[in-house]
């Protein structure tokens, strides 16, 4: 059996100073998390009329809690409560958990969205499709020139699945009173791809930004729980505590 004794530093000092300081870290990277959850609300909100991805709001919730959480650990670290210490710990336990599952649901999401993203898109109505297909743009032509996309997925030969009105050229001959000659603009290129991206590359930094706050949080809960046997091993007075 291993004798922690000579592996724990002599005094709850040298254990509390770290874990302070991981503390600091994470009130960072809450407020950074919350300002990257509510960026990547915002930047998703159009795609409510398409697939309602909640991450970004997961995001939200968490950052708050770590904000939160941390600066009541530095306090309990600082002043060595005991009692503090351990219900820190379970609750960085419970916040390490969701972390894991924020960062593995946006990973998982990336690997689904554009099955989800496709079947939505087949289903929305005309102005839902024609009002994404104004805002997702590419620039083939340089930055001052965005084109708007049409359409979902290009086929071999040529044409597009599922096209809103927004993408058919006016016919100008008539016959009868039915317009005839009515085409697709198809210099524009297909929206999945666009949105696919865009999607893919907001739920990358999502799972990225959780898996980096589980690391540190799980290190600065190793450095409590250290303290707590630290503490547990040098008693302190009742009203310590």
């Amino acid at each position: 059996m291993v004798n922690t004794s000579d592996i724990l530093p002599s005094t709850p000092r040298y254990l509390k100073v770290p874990l302070i300081g991981f503390n600091c870290i994470l009130w960072l990277l809450g407020v950074i998390l919350i300002a990257l959850g509510g960026y990547s609300l915002s930047a998703l909100k159009d795609l409510k009329q398409l697939a309602n991805i909640s991450i970004p709001a997961g995001l939200i919730v968490l950052g708050v809690f770590i904000i939160v959480l941390t600066v009541v650990g530095c306090v309990v670290a600082y002043k060595e409560k005991l009692v503090g210490l351990i219900f820190f710990t379970i609750f960085m336990l419970i916040l390490l958990i969701a972390l894991i599952g924020v960062g593995g649901g946006a990973f998982s999401y990336r690997h689904d969205s554009a099955q989800i993203l496709s079947t939505a898109w087949a289903r929305a109505t005309d102005q839902q499709r024609a009002l994404l297909e104004t805002f997702f743009v590419s620039f083939p032509n340089g930055p001052n020139n965005p084109i708007p996309c049409c359409g979902w997925a290009q086929l071999e030969d040529g044409t597009r699945t599922y096209p809103s009105s927004y993408c058919v050229i006016p016919a100008h001959n008539v016959t009868d009173g039915n317009p005839v000659n009515q085409t697709l603009h198809y210099e524009r290129p297909p929206c999945g791809p666009i949105i696919n991206d865009f999607v893919d590359q907001k739920l990358y930094i999502a799972g990225a930004a959780g898996v980096a706050i589980g690391i540190i949080e799980f290190i600065s809960m190793l450095f409590s729980l250290f303290l707590i046997i630290r503490l547990c091993r040098n008693p302190r007075s009742r009203s310590y505590d």
